[in-house]
C-alpha cells in the first residue's frame, strides 16, 4: 500500500513505530485538492483534512510512504481518531513528475466543522513536520497563513510546545 501523508504521518521515523515497514517514498503533491483544519478534535480544535476542490490547479503536498499491506491494520486500529477518517483512493505526482495510486486519509462528514480552529501548537507542528519532510516554501508559506488559536488549556498547551523543542 501507498499513502499520501499531508499531516501527522508525515513523520515517516515516528510512523514506523506503529508501522515498521513504512518506507519514504519522497514527496509529491495531489492534484484538485485543498489543505483545511476542519477535523472535529476532541480538544474542541480542529485538525488536518483534505477536500476536492473543483479547480485542478489546486493541490496539497505530502509525502508518499509505501507500507506492508499486512501492516495496514496497525495504524487503522491504533489511531484513536481513526473511526473519524476513511482511506480514500488519490492519484499524486512527485516531484520528478512520477504518477502514484495512493490512498489518503479524509474526514468523514460526522467528524467536520467548519467553525473550530487549530491550537497554536498543532498548527505549529505541521508546519515542523512540513519543513522536515522537505515540502516546497511556497506551500508551507501557504500552510503558516492558515488561522489558529491559542490553545485555553495552558498546561496542555506548554506540554505540546515543549514536545515541538
Amino acid at each position: 500500500m501507498i499513502l499520501f501523508a499531508f499531516a501527522g504521518n508525515m513523520d515517516v521515523g515516528n510512523f514506523t513505530k506503529i508501522v515498521p515497514s513504512a518506507k519514504k517514498i519522497g514527496v509529491a503533491r495531489l492534484p484538485g485538492y485543498n489543505f483545511i483544519f476542519n477535523k472535529t478534535a476532541d480538544d474542541l480544535s480542529s485538525k488536518a483534512n483534505i477536500l476536492q476542490s473543483s479547480d485542478p490547479n489546486d493541490a496539497v503536498w505530502g509525502v508518499l510512504i509505501e507500507l506492508a499491506d499486512s501492516e495496514k491494520s496497525n495504524f487503522l486500529n491504533a489511531m484513536p481518531w481513526a473511526g473519524d477518517y476513511m482511506l480514500t483512493h488519490v492519484t499524486c505526482v512527485t516531484e520528478a513528475e512520477k504518477i502514484y495510486a495512493a490512498e489518503a486519509f479524509v474526514a468523514l462528514p460526522h467528524a467536520v466543522n467548519t467553525h473550530l480552529l487549530p491550537y497554536d501548537w498543532y498548527h505549529k507542528k505541521v508546519m515542523q513536520m512540513a519543513k522536515k519532510a522537505g515540502l516546497p516554501d511556497y506551500y508551507r508559506a501557504k500552510l503558516t497563513l492558515m488561522p489558529f488559536k491559542i490553545d485555553p488549556d495552558e498546561e496542555r498547551r506548554q506540554e505540546e510546545l515543549e514536545k515541538l523543542k
